[in-house]
């Protein structure tokens, strides 16, 4: 348990490095958006792109990890809506962020961290996979929900042009590119593929600051209801039911179980605060994704354990 805790404690530390940065005035509150732009649109890019141009195009591209993922989540965004709406009487679009928050993973700034540090290159292969899952299934099937509920028309077009913007999203081209280029075997210039290393390389490290450094100046007042439940289900009740979709399909690749379990565990993503921003709902998304990014100390290191006496992981307890 000890090993796994001091495995964790460098990831929240630069997210501790991150707060205390900006609460202390070194860097600019306000240029948290241009360096979490550095990541999402550039350093991540780069190392997805490079962990799929390594690897052979059906290594990468690994349809039981996405299918007991996708499984696991969907069952838990519906079961969370169902939930809020039918029973806690949640307006619509209160039910589909409950579900929305129980199920987007920070799998690129937080889950790319911890799994790299037990599975190294596997890791970015399963982020890559779990922003496919979260960004082409997850996110429509929320807001279309929220719309249906609602009575609102024209849910269907709304749907098709969230997916064509998604297709666009530079995350997507970067794993779409790299499938192509591991495809067609095509070997980088030793020069470009430092340089996309480098990149890449910067992607976690200075994510974990953004996510330190966004959590200055949240409140978490208020709403404690609904805080707590899509806390509670995005730490606890996502990863278990994603291990049962992992234990009651096929078999695959053990190290990628593993990881499909330890990526739900992971708290929620912070593309969950921009969302609840656009629809009304930011009252929600930020004050409980500053709590579980908080709690998540100890509930990663939980599952950590778990999976640990399991013996999925490649340490020893």
């Amino acid at each position: 348990m000890l090993q796994l805790f001091l495995l964790t404690l460098p990831i929240f530390m630069l997210i501790a490095i991150g707060y205390f940065a900006v609460r202390a005035g070194w860097v600019s509150e306000s240029a948290l958006p241009s360096l979490g732009s550095y990541v999402i649109k550039l350093a991540l890019p780069a190392l997805l792109f490079q962990s799929m141009a390594s690897r052979p195009v059906e290594e990468s591209l690994n349809f039981d990890y996405i299918r007991a993922y996708a499984l696991g989540s969907v069952i838990l965004l519906l079961g969370a809506f169902a939930l809020s709406a039918k029973v806690r009487q949640a307006s619509c679009w209160a039910s589909a962020f409950q579900g929305l928050g129980s199920t987007l993973a920070n799998s690129a700034f937080i889950g790319l961290a911890v799994a790299g540090e037990l599975f190294g290159s596997a890791a970015a292969i399963a982020v890559a996979l779990t922003m496919l899952v979260d960004l082409l299934i997850l996110i429509p099937l929320g807001l279309v929900l929220a719309e249906l509920c609602s009575g609102q028309g024209g849910a269907g077009r709304r749907a098709v042009q969230l997916f064509r913007r998604t297709l666009v999203n530079p995350l997507v081209l970067a794993i779409a590119a790299g499938l192509l280029v591991s495809w067609l075997e095509i070997g980088l210039p030793e020069a470009l593929d430092q340089a996309v290393g480098m990149l890449g390389r910067s992607a976690p490290a200075v994510a974990l600051f953004v996510i330190g450094g966004s959590l200055v100046g949240s409140s978490i007042k208020g709403r404690m209801v609904d805080i707590g439940q899509m806390t509670a289900f995005k730490l606890l009740l996502h990863p278990a039911i994603v291990a049962l979709a992992v234990w009651t399909l096929p078999d695959f690749d053990p190290a990628m179980q593993a990881i499909a379990i330890l990526m739900a565990a992971m708290p929620m993503a912070s593309v969950l605060s921009l969302l609840g921003q656009r629809y009304g709902q930011s009252a929600i998304c930020t004050p409980a994704l500053v709590v579980a990014t908080a709690v998540s100390f100890v509930s990663i290191n939980l599952i950590l354990w778990l999976l640990g006496l399991a013996g999925m992981l490649p340490v020893s307890l």
